[in-house]
């Protein structure tokens, strides 16, 4: 019997990951969160083999959550799936301890392929995942500005992308707002942009 989370606030989302689990796994319990307290509610209550998580999930802090469920639940497989570029939060999340990581346009072959890797003890990186944290891409690894934020400047430009004030995103990340205005002006010199709109446009230069 695998059991499975699924943690995402879309429930389309979670619904065509769930019929496409049972169309494909006989035996297998699949549970559902939509919020930060619902996962750590299930992960306290049950031992899952595999979670799907989805980073963006609204008034949550993911580099916590990440580090959280490493410790509270560290026989957990966490499965990334999110619709930020891999170039960005991909190698990240894999160093938070995820075993894969999915963009949501990944095909159902994809998705599949990727949760019975990671049930098999095995970690799932897609070919463009593959190519970045190769050694033949160094170059296109030292012209991306974002392998040079933090765990913590990545998680804030989530929020400032997302169109969140600082007095938000501090109630969010457990942070003062000068502490929270010091990672945006540095975040804003790392990636030589001026404002949030040029935050987003250049998140945009790298989506697939």
């Amino acid at each position: 019997m695998k059991k499975i989370l699924l943690a995402d606030d879309h429930s389309i989302v979670r619904s065509g990951i769930k019929s496409l689990i049972e169309d494909n796994f006989l035996e297998r319990q699949i549970d559902e969160a939509e919020t930060e307290d619902e996962i750590v509610k299930h992960l306290k209550a049950t031992d899952y083999d595999l979670v799907v998580l989805d980073i963006n999930i609204p008034n949550t802090d993911f580099t916590r959550l990440m580090n959280w469920i490493s410790v509270a639940a560290p026989g957990v497989k966490l499965l990334i799936f999110s619709m930020h570029p891999e170039d960005i939060y991909g190698i990240r999340c894999l160093q938070l301890g995820a075993k894969g990581y999915l963009h949501k346009t990944a095909t159902n072959a994809e998705i599949l392929t990727a949760i019975r890797r990671i049930l098999d003890g095995k970690k799932y990186i897609s070919q463009h995942l593959a190519e970045l944290l190769s050694d033949s891409d160094t170059e296109k690894k030292r012209h991306n500005p974002f392998n040079n934020l933090s765990a913590r400047e990545l998680e804030m430009i989530k929020h400032l992308n997302d169109g969140r004030s600082l007095p938000e995103i501090c109630d969010i990340l457990k942070i003062q707002y000068s502490t929270a205005n010091t990672f945006k002006r540095r975040i804003f010199e790392k990636l030589h942009v001026d404002s949030v709109l040029s935050l987003s446009r250049l998140m945009k230069s790298f989506e697939m």
